[in-house]
């Protein structure tokens, strides 16, 4: 009231004064008054300047959380070490914290607390305000305006895989995760929202803890792979799924044109397991199972086999013979045992194979200082005959450490793992050995292999395919931050992977005169990776915004070498080449693969209820001449809470999460071998006059840029029942144009393609429909639910010149690009002989039509979690609905076929799609409408039930952790076994790779930790 008074008095003088002088005197006297401390008014004691740091339970810094002066429009945020300083004009009062995916906390503040504060913060159980990793930094499910896709270390240690990607198979929409071959070290594919390109690759962009790493074999490994019955060797064999924290698929334009020109076949970031604050502990994970072909295919037993053959004779109108020399010998029907046969899929397919796997951790330090290093060991057997084993190996290690001060913050991690695969590796065609007569015996008299077939299965063992790889990723980060919100930070990287392949072929293993040889293949890829970054973090009254600028050099080199050595002396050493008596087949690879580039984002949230992102990032690279080097690439995407506004919540009270978000943006493909625009040259086929020539390899064309893709995305995300029940539904358009192919020309020109962009544009499009549910939440019992499903679509939507382009038979407007075409079949009923359509106004004899296509017309998984005390059940089921080409060839030969085929035409009047039998072969069957079948199939991919003893127990024993656990792993499949393939998943075998089926696990282990 005397303050009050005192001013009161003051501005009555001041209507007194009433020249310059008597002003400026009165002013002088005001501000010197107003100065002191009972005016409280420009005095500092009032108010106090409170400090402290905000971690989790685990002592990690939290940055970027929120403190507010509670009823105030005064707040901060902590810096990368979660340290703050907010200045108050009060004595006391209360903070109020907030973090994505924490609780919010209200800390009271007074002259009698001591600063600076320690404040925890407890995570929060909802799994909308789980972080999710995006490109170069984190966020919230419920903050995200992009569609990404996650699992953790808890869903992938549930599961006994070799490979990591395994792990995604059936987990996540817009993912199809394919084994192709089932062998340890065999290649799984993985396409994200469909197929964008006619011919450049298609493989996600791989980053693992920043370094990025490629999913396709280094160097020459593609050409050996071809010959090795595991495929070609993917470097992603080699991680070590127990080592992984967490696995983040980015999928549209927001999430991933951030990486704009690798981006568009979409982004998977791995992320593996870092140290944290506590105590010291040593975990211990080992466990032992089996292996076993997951399905057989289902082929003719011996009486049927006998029958269509002596079918095919008769139909011919001929009559078997055991004379070798006549056109009709027919060994299996006049020679070969009549009543003996031999299951040979079962041969090839069904060894058990024995697997033990061992890891071992060590973490702990504390808030400055924490470590996590560890080791793992795999060995595994195989299903193939003989003696054929995969060990793995490996080391890891991280190390963090912040200062004092919490403004420097440095992070080390590396890993090695080693690979060593020893498989039998037959010489000729995996699949001629599996269809062989059921008949047919190994020997032809005692001590001499039988060749009729020109294989033999006991002979073919001694061939062998060797692979070794190791595998180095290290990753350096160094953050400093200098005030609170900015932040400086550089990542640097280094990849190297080797690969060193030998196939030994001695004469044992081959048809009698052929001389021994072995193909030898040295591959090497080295890379590394730098990316300067800065980040700034603001907030105010209702919003914050969060600023990122960065760029990107990456220099990778890859070589590659192979051999073929042949007439070795000595067959013992067929591992050295030097001991070849020929050396042919002299092939050497160097390429050298720059990247540059530069990005940034920008982030708003306003009340937590509108979001806005925005990205951009242009891109060099060296696959490209001049003038076509650089793009641009970005993306806008938006989010709408819907839920949380106050009128929405009055009228519709069951929703307890709503949102709606869109994105658009451009991404790009570079997936293209380096060097294609220029001139290329290579030795001449033949010397002349003693001299090695060169000869034109290649034709250059500086024309080409990047493929481009277009990406649009709507989604709503619905949670009800206080978020039991969480709902996702994407919709999503990409349409990629300027199609990177080589484009065929005529070979009188000398060559036979070019690189070049064709003017097509391919759409993909499609629904994403992801729910997950809390259906109990007992004290001792729960119960949760997950189902995905994707039904995509791929289409050649426009080709300027299509009909007159070299693409006009293999593909077809407005259709699938992963079209199937063959022969249109029919059967005469009369006759039973095959009749192959024309199209209208042909002459042809035959024509090719379209007759399906390879894409599923939907898949995904259902998956349920039961938990019962410290017993929890897992079980989880992949399915897809599609079609595909079945393995089925010319009916009557003298080789086994599926038992489909039983379905035959056999007598006058039958009405059938599948010709009778003749010994004259028909080439164009197998690529009729009749060798394409439904592959649709529902699959339990896993079961794991586990016991975590009680912690009464541990203590009384000393331990913190202990779990006895079983997995299982294609346990179970329902499908159209009358389909002529191995396995839905794998397909039929081809002509490109050994479609080896899947195999189903059986595991027990012990997890310990001290």
């Amino acid at each position: 009231m005397k303050k009050t008074t005192s001013i009161i008095a003051m501005a009555a003088l001041w209507l007194k004064f009433r020249n310059p002088y008597q002003i400026r005197t009165f002013l002088l006297l005001v501000i010197t008054l107003l100065s002191l401390p009972e005016y409280n008014l420009f005095a500092q004691t009032s108010g106090q300047l409170i400090t402290g740091t905000i971690t989790d339970s685990y002592g990690k810094p939290l940055p970027g959380a929120t403190i507010r002066i509670t009823n105030t429009n005064t707040s901060t945020l902590t810096d990368k070490e979660g340290h703050f300083t907010i200045k108050t004009t009060t004595q006391s009062g209360t903070l109020t914290i907030t973090f994505i995916s924490f609780n919010t906390r209200k800390i009271p503040f007074n002259p009698s607390i001591k600063y600076p504060l320690k404040i925890i913060l407890e995570t929060n159980e909802s799994t909308l305000n789980e972080v999710q990793v995006i490109g170069y930094g984190q966020t919230t499910r419920r903050l995200n305006t992009g569609s990404i896709s996650a699992i953790t270390a808890v869903q992938i240690e549930k599961q006994p895989v070799a490979n990591i990607l395994s792990a995604l198979s059936g987990r996540m929409p817009g993912v199809f995760v394919q084994t192709t071959n089932g062998l340890p070290g065999g290649n799984i594919n993985v396409q994200i929202r469909g197929k964008g390109s006619i011919a450049a690759g298609t493989n996600p962009l791989y980053i693992i803890d920043g370094v990025p790493m490629d999913a396709n074999a280094a160097g020459l490994s593609a050409s050996i792979g071809a010959s090795n019955i595991a495929g070609v060797t993917s470097p992603l064999n080699s991680l070590n799924p127990a080592d992984i924290e967490n696995i983040t698929v980015l999928k549209d334009a927001d999430a991933t044109a951030i990486y704009g020109s690798r981006a568009t076949n979409g982004v998977v970031l791995i992320t593996t397991k870092k140290g944290k604050a506590g105590k010291t502990q040593v975990e211990l994970n080992v466990s032992k199972g089996i292996n076993q072909v997951a399905n057989y295919p289902r082929l003719l037993n011996l009486e049927q086999y006998l029958q269509i053959r002596r079918e095919a004779f008769a139909n011919d109108g001929q009559i078997p013979s055991n004379d070798p020399d006549s056109p009709n010998y027919a060994p299996d029907l006049t020679v070969w045992s009549q009543t003996e046969s031999t299951d040979w899929a079962k041969h090839f397919l069904g060894n058990t194979g024995q697997m033990t796997n061992m890891q071992l951790s060590i973490s702990g330090g504390d808030e400055s200082t924490n470590f996590n290093f560890g080791g793992n060991y795999r060995t595994e057997g195989t299903i193939l005959p003989g003696n054929s084993n995969y060990k793995r190996g490996g080391l890891r290690g991280t190390f963090q450490h912040t200062s004092k001060d919490k403004k420097f913050y440095f992070q080390f991690a590396n890993s090695l793992n080693l690979d060593d695969n020893q498989l039998y590796n037959p010489s000729l065609s995996f699949a001629a050995g599996l269809l062989l007569p059921p008949n047919y015996p190994v020997y032809e008299s005692p001590g001499v292999f039988n060749w009729y077939a020109g294989t033999n299965p006991t002979s073919e063992i001694s061939a062998r395919s060797k692979t070794r790889t190791d595998n180095t990723i290290s990753n350096v980060l160094m953050r400093y931050t200098v005030s609170s919100g900015l932040a400086f930070r550089i990542s640097a990287g280094y990849n190297k992977n080797n690969l060193n392949q030998i196939q030994l072929y001695p004469a044992s293993s081959l048809y009698p005169g052929t001389d021994n040889y072995s193909i030898f293949g040295t591959n090497s890829n080295r890379s590394i990776i730098f990316e300067p970054q800065v980040d700034y973090l603001k907030a105010f009254k209702n919003s914050s915004i969060s600023l990122l600028m960065g760029g990107t050099y990456q220099n990778k080199v890859t070589e590659g070498q192979m051999l073929n050595g042949s007439a070795f002396s000595n067959e013992g050493l067929m591992e050295n080449i030097s001991s070849a008596g020929t050396i042919t087949g002299r092939t050497n690879t160097y390429t050298q693969y720059k990247y540059v580039s530069v990005f940034g984002r920008v982030n708003y949230v306003w009340k937590d209820r509108y979001v806005v992102n925005a990205t951009i990032r242009r891109d060099g690279s060296s696959r490209f001449a001049e003038g076509n080097q650089f793009g641009n690439f970005g993306s806008l995407g938006a989010a709408w809470l819907f839920a949380d506004e106050p009128w929405i919540k009055n009228r519709l009270s069951f929703l307890s999460y709503g949102k709606l978000r869109s994105s658009y943006g451009l991404t790009g493909n570079d997936q293209i071998t380096d060097y294609q625009y220029l001139s290329a040259y290579g030795n001449a086929i033949s010397p002349y006059q003693g001299v090695n020539g060169l000869m034109p390899s290649r034709i250059s064309n500086a024309n080409f840029h990047w493929e481009t893709t277009r990406k649009l995305e709507f989604a709503v995300e619905l949670g009800f029942l206080n978020n039991r029940i969480l709902l996702n539904v994407n919709h999503y358009r990409n349409s990629s144009d300027d199609q990177l192919v080589n484009y065929a020309i005529p070979r009188m020109t000398g060559f036979a393609s070019y690189q070049a962009n064709l003017p097509a544009v391919i759409r993909n499009t499609g629904w994403e429909v992801e729910l997950n549910t809390k259906n109990i939440e007992g004290r001792k019992f729960s119960w949760s639910s997950s189902f995905n499903i994707t039904m995509p679509k791929t289409l050649l939507k426009s080709f300027e010149g299509f009909e007159t382009s070299s693409y006009a038979q293999i593909l077809q407007l407005g259709y699938d690009i992963s079209r199937v075409y063959g022969t249109n079949l029919t059967v005469d009923p009369a006759t039973g002989k095959a009749v192959y359509g024309t199209a209208p106004g042909s002459a042809d004899v035959f024509d090719y039509f379209t007759i399906g296509k390879q894409t599923p017309d939907f898949y995904g998984g259902l998956g349920n979690t039961f938990q019962y005390g410290n017993w929890s059940l897992d079980l989880f089921f992949q399915f897809a609905k599609q079609m595909g080409r079945g393995g089925l060839s010319s009916i009557g030969q003298p080789a086994n076929n599926y038992a489909v085929i039983l379905n035959r035409w056999q007598n006058a009047g039958n009405i059938t799609d599948i010709p009778r039998a003749s010994n004259t072969y028909d080439s164009k069957f197998q690529y009729s409408q009749a060798n394409y079948f439904n592959t649709s199939y529902l699959r339990l991919k896993n079961v794991g039930l586990s016991y975590s003893f009680p912690k009464a127990l541990l203590d009384h024993i000393n331990l913190q952790q202990l779990r006895i656990y079983a997995q299982g792993q294609n346990l179970w499949t329902y499908w159209d076994k009358n389909a002529a393939i191995l396995d839905p998943e794998s397909g039929a075998f081809n002509n490109v790779q050994n479609n080896i089926p899947p195999i189903k696990s059986f595991v027990i282990g012990l997890q310990l930790t001290l």
